[in-house]
């Protein structure tokens, strides 16, 4: 991706706890790289399911820029989830192959619950 000197700051949490949870977190951070310029990538790390789910995570929080809106980002992420196995019959078993969510857009916070939360916060401070 072409990296605009215009373009809008951005962090976004990336996530999955089922298959290859390791190479699914990998996998949607290179396919964040065709659509956002990225600039920093923490470690992939586990945690426990924030909801008090059996099945742990493996994370990573990625910074970088965009020239798309935050409405174009959201869309594209979450079609990709989709496309990744992402859908209701997944969602009604508790299985997230993965989940990519702007956690903050042009310096804004955006998912207020996501920041403050371990999983985000052990990457985003790897950033810092």
């Amino acid at each position: 991706m072409t990296c605009e000197v215009d373009a809008v700051g951005v962090i976004l949490s990336v996530g999955s706890n089922c298959g290859d949870r390791y190479s699914n977190v990998e996998e949607g951070i290179d396919w964040l790289s065709s659509h956002v310029c990225v600039s920093g990538v923490s470690d992939i790390y586990s945690t426990p399911d924030c909801h008090g789910g059996p099945t742990h995570y493996m994370n990573a929080v990625v910074a970088g820029t965009t020239n798309l809106s935050i409405e174009q980002l959201e869309v594209l992420c979450k079609a990709h989830e989709v496309e990744k196995g992402r859908d209701e019959k997944a969602r009604a078993a508790g299985m997230v192959p993965l989940d990519i969510d702007v956690v903050i857009y042009n310096g804004k916070i955006i998912r207020e619950k996501d920041y403050s939360r371990t999983f985000f916060k052990i990457g985003f401070s790897q950033l810092a």
